[in-house]
């Protein structure tokens, strides 16, 4: 018995190297505009939240990405923290555990404040086709050739433009 080994080699030249890219932004995640539905809200007080889970939120967390969340009123969009004349809108992030008192189950995401005005939580929720929200979760790598921070305060497509990203797209 006798065997045949057959090797071919190819060899060609590269082409010419493209225009540098742009630093990426792959990893960046902007939601889609979701519209309010609180998940609990108190009409005594005008206290609410909406509950956002978003997957494996705690390694956001733990590679020091930076998260930051808008709301949309009609054509107004603004970073949140928000005060207006009487309340508050702002958000929290990471796990949160399940609560009795407020009927909620556990989970990671995003937990979207509204405090101290019951007209606002009924508008919210019910014209929910001109006000929503939205989180961008922009990790480490572009954080730091950019200088986004969560204090950074800047509008949407500020932040967009900051990451490199068409905000026309969003």
């Amino acid at each position: 018995m006798s065997s045949v080994l057959i090797i071919f080699s190819c060899s060609g030249e590269d082409g010419e190297t493209g225009p540098p890219g742009k630093d990426g932004n792959a990893n960046v995640i902007v939601s889609d505009w979701m519209p309010i539905v609180w998940t609990w809200a108190d009409y005594q007080t005008a206290d609410a939240f909406m509950d956002v889970p978003v997957e494996d939120m705690t390694s956001y967390l733990d590679n020091g990405d930076v998260v930051v969340m808008y709301i949309k009123n009609y054509s107004r969009v603004e970073a949140l923290p928000s005060s207006f004349s009487s309340g508050y809108l702002s958000f929290d992030f990471g796990t949160f555990p399940a609560s009795e008192s407020f009927e909620t189950n556990d989970f990671e995401g995003f937990r979207f404040y509204s405090e101290g005005n019951l007209s606002i939580l009924n508008i919210f929720q019910n014209d929910s086709e001109k006000i929503d929200v939205r989180y961008v979760l922009v990790p480490a790598n572009v954080v730091e050739t950019t200088g986004l921070s969560m204090d950074s305060k800047l509008n949407l497509e500020e932040t967009m433009e900051l990451i490199g990203m068409d905000s026309n797209q969003y």
